[in-house]
């Protein structure tokens, strides 16, 4: 197997699936906490289906970055979630954002996912724009399957995960370590996928 290809089995198959669900504890909080309470199964499954296919669709647009950016600086994109992922360190409360129940439709839910999903976006953009064609491929089948695990693990255990202190902590502090992890791989691997 060459370099290439093993470099886009482990970023599809490892460090998205890890980024993704590191800066989605919080959606998995709140659509667990709405499955919980008055959204509908039909609500939740399409509402998460949407902004899924939203966030993806956002942070693979980054791909045309290298029309305004040569491609031997689309690696420093790499400072982006590092600085984001810093920041979040270092200025961010210690507690996880609750989640209302009161929003059922899965336009709403959709809108509510999408909104929150800004650090999914600046995590997994620069993904997006300093990997080459078999490689973007991979992150977005990586990001598709790790969605629908997402979303299976959100129907099969939304009244535990809603009261999970505990997971909601974990992942709070997770995503911002998994933003620099990301950050750095960018740093590491421009040169290699954009040749």
């Amino acid at each position: 197997m060459a370099i290439v290809d093993l470099q886009i089995l482990v970023t599809a198959l490892v460090l998205v699936p890890f980024a993704y669900a590191a800066t989605n504890i919080d959606n998995l909080l709140i659509m667990a906490s709405l499955g919980a309470g008055r959204a509908s199964r039909g609500h939740l499954v399409v509402g998460f289906v949407v902004a899924s296919c939203t966030v993806l669709l956002i942070a693979s647009m980054a791909v045309f970055i290298d029309r305004l950016v040569p491609p031997e600086v689309l690696g420093y994109l790499g400072f982006v979630p590092i600085s984001i992922g810093t920041y979040l360190l270092l200025f961010s409360g210690a507690e996880a954002p609750q989640a209302t129940s009161r929003t059922a439709t899965w336009p709403a839910i959709s809108g509510l996912l999408v909104v929150n999903s800004g650090d999914t976006i600046f995590a997994i953009g620069p993904l997006f724009a300093e990997s080459g064609g078999d490689a973007r491929l991979g992150l977005a089948l990586g990001f598709a399957l790790t969605a629908a695990v997402w979303l299976f693990l959100i129907l099969g255990a939304s009244k535990r995960v809603a009261g999970s202190v505990l997971l909601s902590r974990l992942g709070y502090r997770l995503a911002p370590w998994m933003m620099v992890l990301v950050g750095l791989y960018i740093l590491s691997d421009s040169a290699t996928d954009v040749v």
